[in-house]
């Protein structure tokens, strides 16, 4: 009888383990994205000063005005994007440590939600680029492009903020 109940007491002290190591990440990964508002806030800053429309009438003209500022954004971009991969890790390292299906889910959502951010960063990053594009010469093709580009960011957020909404409703958040 002894046996079984320490057993049963080891078996139940291994769960209650795993669920604080998943509260543990999800908190660490909470404190990562935290760092990811202010390094997004400071890429959109960049963005909103440097990338006017009358800057973007003047492409390429101002290509080398334009050139350290995009690089500047896309170094917030790496780093947000860092922030969002090891975020999304610790997200989906807590849900295997779950033993609740329905906390399990909302933490892959919300680990996906990151991923989402990625994706979205790495089109960003490409509009960045094509500032450096010495190909593009072209004001009306650069905005094009440019616009183009964010109505695929856009489609990434609306996509990022519905996943979030998913796992936040199957966490009960």
């Amino acid at each position: 009888m002894l046996v079984f109940l320490l057993v049963g007491f080891s078996a139940c002290n291994d769960a209650a383990r795993r669920e604080r190591q998943s509260e543990a990440l999800m908190n660490e990964a909470n404190l990562l994205v935290k760092q990811d508002t202010d390094v997004t806030g400071k890429w959109v800053d960049v963005f909103v000063k440097t990338f006017t429309q009358e800057n973007r009438r003047k492409f390429p003209a101002n290509r080398d005005f334009l050139r350290p500022n995009a690089n500047q954004i896309i170094e917030f971009l790496d780093e947000s994007t860092r922030l969002n991969n090891t975020a999304a890790e610790k997200y989906e390292h807590a849900a295997a440590l779950s033993n609740n299906p329905q906390q399990r889910s909302g933490m892959t959502s919300i680990a996906s939600s990151f991923r989402k951010t990625v994706e979205a960063n790495g089109l960003i990053k490409a509009q960045m680029q094509m500032v450096s594009d010495e190909s593009i010469v072209d004001e009306k093709i650069f905005n094009e492009r440019l616009l183009h580009s964010w109505e695929l960011v856009r489609q990434k957020a609306d996509e990022r903020q519905k996943i979030m909404e998913e796992g936040k409703r199957s966490l009960s958040l």
